[in-house]
């Protein structure tokens, strides 16, 4: 080591290891860079050996060390003796003199001095408690662009006993403080727009609530545990004004797994798993799920039930499926009573039942869980472990829609559907259904959260409705534009209605849609009707009755009633 270091390489030597990570700190090394700067009569070296012996608690010899870098103009060592007065740390408690010692500092103009003199001027510590003079010195300080002057300054704005509240330049001040990342003002502008202070009163409830969640962020970013939870988890599942965003979320799920928290083995084992915001792999889903699970995180258990159901890199293996959404149901994880009702509404385990399936979804909604209204709207519509009752399908449908569930409105709309064509009503109910429906439909087809197979067959119903006769919205036009939506996604049935629009004025189009369709038949129409083709001939079809006699048995097998009677016929 050289013979002749300055006194600020000593220092910086000292914080080297005085500030180092905990596995590497060493305060007694770092003491011995300190006390050799010290030695040279430096103010900096005074002052950290003395920060040493705080760190010790030997709170005298800390202050004869701070004392000599006050005398030497170190302002530092002023506030930290200041501090020490206030709270007898080798002094008896003396708020006077804490406040000479500040003043010091202040008249110095160090300006991490200015926010802390506000303070005693705030609530009269050593002095008379004026707010003038402490909304000067908190000024002062949001001046030098100080984070803690700002906050104080904001929140005296707000809370102001004697000076005039100013609430507009109080928000300004708290919002500028933790811009700047004071911790403490990002709570409390969490805490006022939680609460809807007076002055947010005009403000929409939904204004207030993306405002907080601006501030959790904020927070986030500080590595906050409380908030990294709160805004990963509203990145993954969207809120009523934020967007569902797969790769911010895992981002902070991302930084709470480097902190070791639960959430983020859960969030990232989640969008392995999932392959959502990152390409799915189930490997290091079920690695980071059950570090999740032995720590007891019931979501965790419910997921790596999913992975065995599904058959998400593993083998299906529904009975140990069912044990992991046991253990989940078991602390009131409502997903995991979900997921054993569908188990056994699907007799995927032995012993399964009807009754089974709608005791466990029933038990889910009373717990709170928005998604067994969807499921109990099914059972209620189709009788699983119930009776068949449409009231009280139509009421959990519009609960589950209610709730922000977008497959309730396309499965309320085809219930209305298929019942509307059984049940004889007058031109005008029916019109109002009718209204209902497409709207249900149309809003299902723009959301972006929805099932593509769901969307293609909510497009060929828009085409039927709107060219239902008694429908007054009637029209050919729009009918053929959602027909031609579905026929793209390959809907066999759309592509059948978009032949017979287009047979007459563009057969060779009309055709290729009808062999389209024949490739993957749904309920035997398209087949019949390319056997009719065969069976009469075309210009651009040659006439086989073989071959036709061949689709129409295809069209039979798969129950098309008018292929039957046609082979029955032949």
């Amino acid at each position: 080591m050289a013979i002749n270091q300055t006194p600020k390489q000593l220092n910086d030597l000292g914080d080297q290891y005085f500030y180092a990570p905990t596995s590497e700190r060493n305060i007694e090394l770092a003491f011995t860079y300190y006390k050799k700067a010290a030695d040279l009569n430096n103010p900096v070296g005074y002052f950290n050996v003395g920060k040493y012996f705080l760190e010790k608690e030997q709170y005298k010899e800390a202050s004869e060390y701070l004392a000599k870098a006050k005398d030497l103009g170190y302002t530092k060592a002023m506030i930290r003796l200041s501090q020490m007065y206030l709270e007898g740390q080798g002094f008896r408690k003396n708020k006077k003199k804490a406040f000479k010692m500040m003043q010091q500092a202040v008249e110095a103009k160090d300006s991490n001095s200015y926010h802390q003199f506000g303070l005693f001027h705030r609530d009269g510590i050593g002095t008379k408690k004026n707010e003038q003079a402490a909304k000067q010195y908190f000024e002062l300080s949001a001046q030098n662009q100080i984070g803690k002057g700002m906050y104080y300054l904001g929140v005296l704005l707000l809370e102001a006993k004697k000076l005039k509240q100013d609430h507009e330049n109080g928000f300004f001040w708290l919002d500028k403080a933790a811009e700047k990342g004071d911790i403490i003002a990002m709570k409390h502008l969490i805490n006022l727009y939680h609460h809807s202070h007076p002055f947010l009163k005009k403000k929409s409830v939904l204004y207030l609530k993306e405002m907080e969640f601006y501030y959790w962020e904020l927070l986030a970013r500080t590595k906050d545990v409380d908030a990294l939870v709160l805004v990963s988890n509203a990145y993954y599942e969207g809120t009523e004004f934020l967007k569902i965003n797969y790769d911010k979320a895992n981002t902070y799920f991302k930084e709470l797994w480097s902190l070791d928290h639960t959430q983020g083995y859960l969030g990232l084992g989640l969008s392995y798993l999932y392959g959502r915001g990152m390409d799915a792999d189930y490997i290091k889903a079920k690695e980071y799920l059950e570090i999740a699970q032995t720590r007891g995180d019931l979501g965790a258990m419910n997921a790596l039930g999913d992975m065995y159901r599904l058959g998400y890199g593993v083998d299906i293996n529904y009975q140990r499926a069912k044990d992991y959404y046991v253990e989940a149901a078991k602390g009131n994880e409502t997903n995991a009573l979900i997921n054993l009702g569908l188990l056994h509404y699907r007799n995927q385990i032995q012993g399964s039942t009807a009754k089974m399936a709608f005791q466990y979804m029933t038990t889910a909604k009373q717990k709170g869980n928005h998604l067994a209204h969807y499921w109990l709207g099914i059972f209620h519509e189709k009788g699983v472990g119930t009776a068949i009752d449409s009231k009280l399908a139509e009421h959990e449908y519009k609960e589950a829609i209610t709730a922000g569930n977008e497959g309730a409105k396309y499965k309320y709309a085809q219930m209305l559907y298929e019942n509307c064509g059984k049940k004889k009503l007058n031109s005008k109910k029916k019109n109002l259904i009718y209204d209902e429906i497409k709207a249900l439909l149309i809003e299902y087809v723009n959301s972006p959260n929805t099932s593509d197979v769901n969307t293609m067959y909510s497009m060929y119903m828009l085409g039927d409705l709107f060219r239902q006769s008694n429908f007054l919205q009637r029209s050919e036009k729009i009918s053929r534009y959602y027909f031609e939506l579905a026929a793209s996604k390959l809907h066999a049935k759309a592509m059948v209605r978009m032949y017979e629009i287009l047979l007459e004025k563009e057969p060779e189009v009309a055709i290729d849609y009808l062999v389209q369709a024949c490739k993957r038949p749904m309920d035997g129409e398209s087949l019949y009707e390319y056997a009719n083709l065969l069976m009469i001939g075309h210009p651009l079809v040659k006439q086989d009755i073989a071959k036709a006699k061949e689709y129409y048995g295809k069209a039979a097998g798969l129950g098309f009633t008018k292929a039957k009677e046609k082979l029955a016929m032949l």
